[in-house]
């Protein structure tokens, strides 16, 4: 199992997060509505919230981000995002495992949602048990009820 951790997120963290969202979702928002930068700035900073963000680190480096949202009823994985040098090592798979062992703990199922237009990470929630409830236009909406992944 790939060794990560987590820290918080700070204020000093936004270019590299800015730059993260580009390298991860660029070619997704592409296809669904078009990348024009200054909106996506403007987007990202009206979203960029450190105190609720973590960075995902490994061997030291800062590789990620993991927002997670826990109220009464669910847990909800807003968004977990890679560099592509630290993609395809197990480190995301890694992290949902811990996220499905904590909803396994905490009794609620936990919840995301996916680009139709991304269905490699369709396929990887998927292989951890996560089943679509609900389709939009432009995503899936998965639920992990079952039990802790081996």
């Amino acid at each position: 199992m790939p060794s990560w951790n987590l820290r918080p997120a700070r204020p000093d963290d936004r270019r590299f997060l800015f730059e993260l969202n580009r390298a991860t979702m660029k070619p997704y928002v592409e296809q669904v509505w078009g990348w024009d930068e200054e909106r996506q700035i403007t987007f990202f900073d009206s979203r960029f919230e450190p105190s609720r963000w973590q960075i995902i680190q490994a061997a030291g480096e800062d590789v990620g981000v993991l927002i997670v949202e826990e109220n009464d009823d669910e847990i909800y994985l807003a968004e977990i995002q890679l560099l592509p040098s630290a993609q395809s090592g197990g480190i995301g798979s890694s992290v949902i495992r811990s996220l499905i062992l904590r909803a396994t703990a905490a009794k609620k199922p936990l919840t995301l949602r996916v680009l139709h237009v991304n269905p490699r990470a369709r396929a990887l929630y998927e292989r951890f048990g996560f089943q679509p409830v609900k389709e939009i236009e432009t995503h899936t909406y998965l639920r992990w009820d079952g039990p802790a992944p081996r």
